[in-house]
């Protein structure tokens, strides 16, 4: 009883300092999050687990006081379970360049959030920890998938993480623009771009009527590839031209001259050129500033996915109602979507009572595939904490395999259901009904591959006069180049 009355007296004055520094509705989305934490037990489950964790998925500082504030009371929930263990709070934006020296130094936090690109590289480099007798220690190792075992496990069967969430590549729509476009239905839905042509079309009207970009497109760093490559698949580029392939002698080959490959570079340059519907900063835009761009009013549509809708409503502004995630437009060559995720792997130093730990904390705040009621309570008061901050309550896209959680999952985004399932229906139809097809990222040294084809995108849409075929075969060249040092001739 002692334990529950200063759990709860943990979260009465987080909630009076949010009601008493942030607007009323922040004190309201801590209280509806606080309401739901009460039901996670506050019952000792390890008094002996002694360790200090540094916990690399915390928010960071410039999240909405409520957020913050959650992951406080998950905190405070952990000193009660795990009394002996101290958590430090580390949020870490990762990027396999900032995560490298970290890991060799011996600074990185003890858990992070890779994406599905990286977790074979980090294992093969002896960057991650083995926590395979943790998973074991907590009944997880049951619940994988077989193309997660593969994905974050080595040729021994050892585990080197677990998945946090999936995602499918489709397109945020910021309605207002499309509204002042002319661009809506008879029942007060946008019209939605179906296919790439359409979206250059919708892009230009929106251009000419609002002044605003039809599309923002991140070029900087490795953004603007990766979304190539999806319009590349869209042109044709699988099966016999995909981006990469295995020659008959085993040996990885890079292809970004096929006609799709080509093709595809072109529509992206006829969208700078040709119907001008690109945000004109596009060279420096990253991820996190198409998202504040979209959110914001600067463009009306972006290529983005169902685990990043936070971004342009809670963070950017736009009302949920005035949001619509869609199915990633087909092209020439068929409906293709990215189909990837994150996953939580853990810094090469990490203890087993660390990694431990770390799964108690990930089990509190309901990222652990069991229907217990913990984990529930958790789960209810991320989903209150979405609604209340304005963020899209939408069903998941499991990354687990066990069907009584995936159940449950789906029952706590109808209950606090947000939206009207319009704007986003068509996109979940479409991961269910045939009409796109699922990909995985391209299999080798993804990464690497995203960064050469960005480096083409930023010369075509800085140089009118760029030669889309010279371009592509430079990358090509050099992509190939480092296929071979790395991985063919070793």
């Amino acid at each position: 009883m002692k334990k529950r009355i200063r759990f709860l007296a943990i979260l009465a004055s987080l909630c009076i300092l949010l009601t008493a520094y942030t607007p009323a509705v922040m004190g309201s989305s801590a209280s509806a999050a606080s309401s739901e934490l009460e039901g996670i037990s506050a019952e000792v489950v390890d008094a002996d687990l002694t360790c200090t964790i540094t916990l690399g998925n915390w928010p960071p500082d410039t999240a909405p006081a409520a957020e913050l504030a959650l992951f406080e009371g998950y905190r405070a929930i952990m000193q009660l379970q795990y009394p002996n263990v101290t958590v430090v709070p580390a949020y870490f934006s990762y990027t396999l360049s900032n995560y490298l020296p970290m890991a060799r130094g011996g600074t990185a936090p003890t858990v992070f959030q890779p994406p599905f690109t990286d977790p074979q590289l980090l294992i093969n480099q002896n960057l991650v920890a083995d926590v395979t007798d943790a998973l074991e220690q907590f009944g997880i190792l049951e619940k994988f998938s077989p193309s997660f075992v593969e994905l974050l496990g080595d040729e021994n069967g050892r585990i080197y993480g677990l998945p946090r969430d999936g995602y499918v590549l489709g397109m945020h729509i910021n309605i207002n623009l499309f509204e002042q476009a002319g661009l809506m239905t008879d029942d007060g839905l946008p019209m939605i771009p179906k296919t790439l042509q359409e979206l250059a079309e919708y892009g230009q009207i929106i251009r000419e009527k609002t002044g605003k970009a039809g599309l923002v497109f991140p070029a900087s760093e490795t953004f603007g590839g990766w979304l190539y490559t999806n319009i590349a698949w869209n042109y044709g580029a699988v099966g016999e031209n995909a981006l990469q392939y295995q020659d008959a002698d085993g040996r990885w080959m890079a292809n970004f001259t096929s006609e799709p490959a080509v093709a595809a570079m072109e529509y992206l340059r006829s969208l700078r050129w040709d119907y001008d519907i690109l945000n004109a900063d596009a060279t420096t835009t990253d991820w996190a500033s198409a998202h504040s761009f979209l959110g914001t009013g600067e463009a009306a549509m972006n290529f983005a996915a169902d685990d990043s809708v936070a971004e342009p409503t809670a963070g950017g502004g736009l009302a949920v109602d005035k949001f619509a995630l869609i199915p990633f437009p087909a092209g020439p060559g068929g409906a293709y979507a990215l189909t990837g995720g994150t996953c939580f792997m853990f810094a090469p130093d990490t203890t087993h009572d660390q990694a431990v730990a770390t799964l108690g904390f990930l089990r509190i705040i309901g990222m652990l595939p069991f229907a217990s009621d913990d984990i529930v309570a958790g789960m209810r008061a991320g989903a209150a904490a979405r609604r209340e901050r304005g963020v899209p309550v939408l069903p998941p896209i499991p990354a687990w395999n066990d069907a009584d959680f995936i159940a449950v999952q789906r029952e706590i985004a109808e209950e606090y259901a947000n939206v009207d399932m319009r704007l986003y229906q068509d996109f979940f139809d479409s991961l269910t009904d045939g009409s796109v097809a699922l990909k995985g990222e391209e299999p080798v040294f993804a990464q690497q591959l995203y960064r050469e084809l960005t480096s083409v995108i930023q010369r075509l849409i800085t140089r009118e006069d760029a030669d889309v075929l010279r371009a592509l075969s430079q990358a090509q060249e050099r992509f190939q180049e480092y296929l071979d040092d790395e991985l063919n001739n070793r």
